[in-house]
C-alpha cells in the first residue's frame, strides 16, 4: 500500500502542464457517496464538502455526509468533521498538501481525528489530480489506513466535475459530484 502510493505522488509532482492552472483552496462540493464497508452490504449517500483558503498556503476544510446503510441496528451513519490544511508548491502547477481534521460520528457519537498527506497537480488547465495517503482514528475503533485518488475536470474556471476513490484497511468507497470555486 505505500508504494503504490510513493508511486501515484511521484507520478503527480511532476509536471505535466505547460500552460498556467489554478489549483484553488477556496470551494464546495455536493456528492453522491457509493461505499463497500467490510462489515455490511454496499451503502450509498450524500456528501456536502468545502474549503477555504486562509492566506497564502492554509485553508479549512469541512464536510458532511449521510449514507444509507442497511442493518438491524442503524439505517443512516452520519458524519462531520472540521479541520486545518497547509498546501505548498513543489513544482510549477504541483502543490504538497496536508491536513488535519477532527471528526465526529453522531450516528454512534463516536469521535476522533483524520489526516492525510498527498499531492495535488494541475495536469492541464482543464484538469487536475491529487493522490495521498491518510488515516483516521474515532473512539472505540481500530485506525483506518487510506490511499485516495481524485481528479477534477473543469468546465470552466469556478465549476467543475470531482471524482474520488479511497481503498482503506476497513472499507473502499468513491465519491462523484460537481464543485464550485471561488
Amino acid at each position: 500500500m505505500k508504494r503504490t502510493a510513493l508511486v501515484l505522488a511521484s507520478l503527480l509532482a511532476l509536471p505535466f502542464a505547460s500552460q498556467a492552472a489554478d489549483l484553488s483552496y477556496s470551494w464546495l462540493e455536493a456528492d453522491y457517496v457509493h461505499v463497500n464497508p467490510d462489515n455490511f452490504d454496499n451503502s450509498n449517500g450524500v456528501a456536502i464538502r468545502g474549503s477555504g483558503e486562509l492566506g497564502a498556503n492554509f485553508n479549512v476544510i469541512a464536510g458532511w455526509n449521510k449514507v444509507n446503510i442497511d442493518t438491524p441496528l442503524v439505517d443512516d451513519l452520519k458524519s462531520w468533521y472540521l479541520g486545518v490544511g497547509y498546501h505548498t508548491p513543489v513544482g510549477d502547477q504541483t502543490d504538497l498538501f496536508t491536513d488535519v481534521a477532527y471528526i465526529k460520528n453522531t450516528t454512534f457519537d463516536n469521535d476522533g481525528y483524520g489526516a492525510r498527506v498527498g499531492v495535488r497537480s494541475a495536469l492541464t488547465p482543464k484538469f487536475e489530480g491529487a493522490a495521498w495517503v491518510g488515516y483516521e482514528k474515532l473512539d472505540n475503533t481500530d485506525g483506518n489506513g487510506s490511499l485516495g485518488v481524485s481528479g477534477q475536470y473543469k468546465f470552466t474556471q469556478n465549476f467543475g466535475l470531482v471524482a474520488e476513490a479511497r481503498v482503506a484497511e476497513n472499507d473502499k468507497s468513491f465519491l462523484v459530484g460537481p464543485r464550485l470555486s471561488f
